[in-house]
């Protein structure tokens, strides 16, 4: 696991760059303490930082070269075994026990196909010094981060947007589209960022840089999710089962302490089950609360009593979480408002302490149907006529409060033009009416993730295929890829194998049957632990954010939003809602907090910018 930065610069040489990637990759120490390393040559030069997990000697140091090759890579590739024998038996001999290795040399052999040959999180960048030509790559799901700049005849690329502030500062500015599509999401949508002239490269996706120029062309697509097949027979249970398996097993793989993520949760309980029936001691982790409306740490030690895992549980205090809250623009570089990052970034660092690898359950809501809102797809089939009719009579309805709040929402989906658009409704903080009136003048329409809502299925295969796309790549694997880099643990991820992809997509009929259950891993869990811990209600990760908003975070909004004299978005509807909520008169504490992580941005980016 690294830190990877580099430059793509016609006319410049080593001299020249070298210093400015060592520079960019230098504010990366946190992905990668054990290592660092700088390469360059005519037109280019590349940086990192190492988190050794495979292989810590000297032979694993990057920059990585063969040959005209050279390649910096973040991430892990879990099938490197395979990949390494497959290369042996073409002849091949290697000098080092990493992946690293293992990706300059299959990109050697295969070319841009070894992408689609790699099951893991990545982001690589690769330089043919002889084709003067580079490459740019990412993983299936957008796991490892991979941000991209052009920046006057330069193209520059870094795993966190810090790197790029830190030798571009001056030439940056705000994009006020990408800060209304943060509004609607709390989170900056993939290819966009919250500059200008700064994009994420798409997950399952590569670009080629011609290095005479330093311009890159589109970015072309190595996977896609599973296509819709009416006639696919689901999985069974012990399918499931040896499927995610095989899944854990890859990902226990290290030269280092791995532990897991334990919530007491369908998807990290499974995922631990799995770690224990692999064999040896297990150690797990989770994070407690006094308020017992949003502590799960009683779930997650009868799992880890049922299991037999060596289970350490933290208690914090409200406050000890809430002084987590200046720390997250240093942390997520762009707006990010998904509160739970506060206590993923206390999970994260109690794991540090024993273990440097931590498996984690992320994906299986979006792959098995485990949100609520997918409830909501029986509405959403039933289009037609009726809901003009029912959005003009709803159109009158004024007031404040819960029902006021869900005639709003079911006005904006009856409303929508399409299944689509209905549905960005239906996960968006502030709807399309509402952020007309905040970002007055800006066309705030059209998020739609990028391969759309996939070939066929249902409504709630839609739904899932859009989470996949949009939800679960920008908030919930960037919230925790950032918080556990931030303190040097690696995320592993086993929901999101290919294989159980392929499995999830193919067995989407149960998710259709039954929304928001996961029957799938429900069943997969039966055997192995108690009923009890199986049928327990879903519990998010969630804060008291809508009490700490009107107490101990209201000096914050008065001071950074309801003190403000000018601003990026319209100042009198955005302190119009704070009032209301502040004053108890609505609850909107997302919207509120989605501000507020804004103006905390702010400050610490923007201004200095």
């Amino acid at each position: 696991m690294c830190g990877i930065a580099g430059i793509f610069s016609a006319g410049d040489g080593p001299a020249v760059l070298e210093p400015q990637a060592a520079q960019m990759a230098s504010v990366l120490g946190h992905r990668g303490p054990n290592d660092t390393g700088t390469a360059g040559g005519e037109g280019w030069a590349m940086g990192m930082t190492r988190l050794a997990v495979q292989d810590p000697s000297p032979a694993g140091h990057q920059p990585m070269r063969r040959g005209d090759l050279i390649t910096v890579f973040n991430g892990e590739v879990y099938n490197f075994p395979e990949l390494r024998g497959e290369l042996e038996a073409r002849g091949d001999r290697f000098s080092s026990g990493t992946d690293t290795e293992v990706v300059l040399r299959a990109f050697e052999a295969w070319g841009t196909d070894a992408f689609e040959r790699f099951n893991g999180m990545f982001a690589i960048a690769l330089v043919d010094t002889h084709r003067r030509r580079a490459w740019l790559a990412r993983d299936r799901f957008g796991k490892k981060p991979l941000f991209l700049a052009q920046v006057g005849d330069r193209l520059l690329f870094a795993s966190e947007l810090k790197s790029i502030v830190a030798i571009a500062r001056n030439s940056l500015s705000l994009d006020r589209r990408s800060l209304a599509r943060f509004f609607r999401l709390q989170y900056v949508p993939t290819p966009h960022s919250i500059f200008e002239g700064v994009s994420k490269l798409p997950p399952s996706s590569f670009l080629e840089v011609e290095l005479t120029t330093a311009r890159a062309g589109r970015p072309r697509t190595f996977w896609r999710l599973p296509e819709h097949a009416a006639d696919q027979v689901p999985a069974s249970t012990e399918e499931v089962v040896e499927t995610v398996g095989r899944s854990v097993r890859r990902r226990l793989v290290a030269d280092v302490p791995v532990g897991a993520f334990l919530s007491g949760g369908t998807d990290s309980s499974l995922v631990v089950a799995s770690m224990r029936m692999a064999g040896g001691d297990v150690r797990t982790f989770s994070i407690g609360f006094d308020d017992p409306r949003f502590d799960e740490s009683g779930y997650a030690r009868a799992v880890a009593d049922n299991l037999e895992t060596t289970h350490v549980c933290e208690r914090l205090t409200w406050r000890e979480a809430l002084e987590t809250v200046p720390r997250l623009s240093d942390v997520y570089d762009e707006p990010f408002a998904d509160s739970s990052a506060i206590p993923t970034l206390a999970v994260a660092a109690l794991a540090r302490e024993s273990v440097t690898v931590a498996l984690s359950g992320d994906g299986g809501d979006e792959l098995f149907g485990g949100y609520l809102r997918y409830r909501a797809g029986r509405y959403l089939r039933r289009r037609g006529r009726a809901t003009g009719a029912l959005s003009r009579a709803l159109g009158p309805i004024a007031g404040e409060g819960r029902l006021a709040s869900r005639l709003s929402l079911l006005q904006a989906v009856m409303s929508a033009p399409d299944s689509a658009d209905a549905y960005q409704e239906v996960v968006s903080v502030w709807r399309s009416r509402e952020l007309r009136a905040l970002m007055p003048g800006l066309d705030t329409e059209g998020f739609a993730p990028p391969e759309g809502l996939g070939p066929g299925g249902g409504v709630v295969e839609q739904m899932m295929r859009w989470d996949a796309r949009t939800y679960l790549m920008d908030d919930i694997l960037q919230k925790v890829d950032r918080a556990t880099m931030a303190v040097s643990l690696e995320a592993r991820n086993p929901l999101l194998d290919p294989e159980v992809v392929e499995l999830a997509f193919r067995s989407v009929s149960h998710a259709e049957k039954r929304p928001g259950e996961k029957p799938l891993l429900r069943s997969a869990l039966r055997g192995l632990l108690p009923d009890e811990l199986v049928d327990r209600p879903k519990k998010g990760f969630g804060v008291p954010l809508s009490a700490w908003l009107r107490t101990d975070l209201r000096p914050l909004v008065e001071d950074l939003v309801l003190s403000r004299q000018q601003a990026e978005y319209d100042l009198a509807t955005a302190k119009s809602v704070c009032r209301d909520h502040l004053d108890g008169r609505r609850e909107a504490a997302p919207q509120v907090w989605g501000l507020l992580a804004f103006e905390l941005w702010r400050d610490r980016w923007l201004a200095s910018s």
